[in-house]
């Protein structure tokens, strides 16, 4: 936009201030500083240009809906492997791998793909004694974790006791977590009742501010979903003969949340 100097003698601005030849400069060196200010003129005619607000920028109403959908898990996540402390690192890991394989054959051999096994944590880690205020060297641990896809979720108690009698007492088991393979479904049914929620309570704005409500000109959504887990922080039993892991599954809650903004309709 250009502005002939000569011909201009004042600019209106908001709260009626008039500015004159200096301050028209230093205008528009504020304005090739900030293009935000040069784009928010969106009017000149004559000498007069008009600046929008922020305010004036977007109309409408904006409300916050939520929705959630229950579902029955059909996946559990198993996080598990071994840790190994020995004098030397080779002797460390020479028992870990031995302990490790034990364990991946046992998952195997309760129904768990190959392809569902992942290495997830690897480390080897020197470890110390303090005596008498000095560091001393005790030895090195090894550990070994990975993530296992238990897809038939009614057998994974005794997929952690036959692990536990593979691995004995060098087992660790991080976490299990029960989810669901596809929750697309869940996702699209709390999406939906987050949608009505929303529209109920931009309807209620609408009517007490006596508005009319228009169509959404806006929305987003965010996903959560609570996943039920069990945690074991330390070694795993050996498995008896009366002995079993019970683990119950429960039911996962997708919540979704969603914003959006009304169009405001003139009456």
């Amino acid at each position: 936009m250009a502005i002939q100097e000569q011909n201009v003698q004042k600019i209106n601005l908001p709260y009626h201030k008039v500015y004159n030849t200096v301050q028209l400069r230093f205008l528009r060196f504020l304005m090739l500083l900030s293009p935000v200010l040069a784009i928010a003129i969106i009017g000149c005619e004559g000498d007069t240009i008009n600046v929008a607000s922020p305010q004036q920028l977007v109309e409408g109403i904006q409300v916050i809906g939520s929705g959630s959908a229950f579902g029955k898990p059909d996946m559990v996540l198993l996080n598990m492997g071994v840790s190994v402390e020995k004098a030397s690192v080779k002797e460390a890991l020479e028992e870990a791998a031995a302990a490790m394989q034990r364990v991946l054959d046992s998952l195997k051999g309760n129904g768990v793909a190959e392809e569902d096994i992942q290495t997830r944590q690897f480390t080897i880690q020197p470890q110390y004694d303090y005596i008498d205020r000095k560091q001393v060297l005790r030895g090195y641990l090894v550990t070994n974790m990975v993530s296992a896809k238990v897809r038939n979720i009614d057998v994974i108690g005794e997929i952690i006791d036959d692990a536990a009698d593979a691995g004995g007492d060098l087992l660790r088991v991080q976490s299990v977590i029960f989810t669901i393979d596809d929750p697309k479904e869940l996702q699209s049914k709390a999406r939906i009742e987050a949608m009505k929620d929303a529209k109920s309570k931009a309807e209620m704005l609408a009517r007490e501010g006596e508005v009319r409500l228009g169509k959404p000109i806006s929305i987003s959504d965010t996903i959560h979903v609570a996943r039920p887990e069990f945690y074991d922080s330390g070694r795993m039993p050996v498995k008896g003969g009366e002995i079993s892991t019970p683990i119950e599954p429960g039911f996962l809650e997708v919540t979704v949340t969603v914003s959006v903004v009304y169009a405001i309709e003139e009456l």
